[in-house]
């Protein structure tokens, strides 16, 4: 009998059940759940894709080469929005005439920023509108702790230079080392060979004293 009225219990229980899930159970479920209002729970609430992208000026053209570049730079190393529109903005002042100098000078010095996303548009810009002194700036890249970094300045010098004295970016630190001090010695002797000022044609051919000729009495 206990059976019985313990089936009959379970049976009128799962009847309510359904019933209830048949109307305000259903729109119970399908509520989204509500988020919390305190961002601090949520460990991406700090992450670029939850904010509200900022818009971003670009800088006027009118402004002076100098500033416009060090307010970019600036930019290059906040978060990837900025970093990307400066260095756009970046190439688009240095081909101005003199420019070009002006970023180089400026985005060198971030070669060496902590953060592989500050140094990889800095190692473009100086590529892009470096001269031949920018050689040992690359040279120097070859021991980056990144290999996208080691192999884009390698490929550069390769161009520029036409020489790899065996360096592999992708070998082992060791041999690395060895490559790049040797890439290092030669830009050190090509840099005192082109200081020394070639001879000109006088010192060639230095020009004869002349013949003094007595007067005809």
């Amino acid at each position: 009998m206990n059976r019985i009225i313990a089936a009959l219990i379970a049976g009128s229980m799962s009847i309510a059940i359904s019933g209830c899930t048949t109307t305000a159970a259903k729109k119970a479920l399908n509520k989204p759940i509500e988020s919390d209002r305190y961002s601090g729970f949520d460990p991406d609430a700090g992450s670029s894709s939850k904010r509200k992208a900022e818009e971003i000026k670009p800088v006027k053209q009118d402004e002076e080469p100098e500033k416009a570049v060090a307010m970019l730079v600036e930019q290059l190393q906040q978060d990837r929005t900025h970093a990307i529109s400066a260095e756009e903005q970046l190439k688009v002042w240095g081909v101005k005439q003199g420019v070009g100098k002006i970023v180089v000078s400026n985005v060198r010095l971030l070669l060496k920023h902590p953060k592989v996303e500050v140094r990889a548009p800095a190692l473009r810009l100086t590529m892009l509108f470096g001269g031949p002194e920018a050689n040992g700036d690359l040279i120097e890249a070859l021991g980056d702790s990144e290999y996208g970094i080691r192999m884009t300045a390698f490929k550069a010098l390769q161009t520029r230079t036409k020489r790899d004295f065996g360096y592999d970016p992708g070998g082992g630190e060791v041999a690395r080392a060895r490559s790049a001090q040797e890439f290092r010695q030669w830009w050190q002797h090509e840099q005192r060979r082109t200081a020394v000022q070639p001879a000109s044609v006088y010192e060639k051919n230095p020009p004869t004293e002349p013949k003094v000729v007595a007067p005809r009495e």
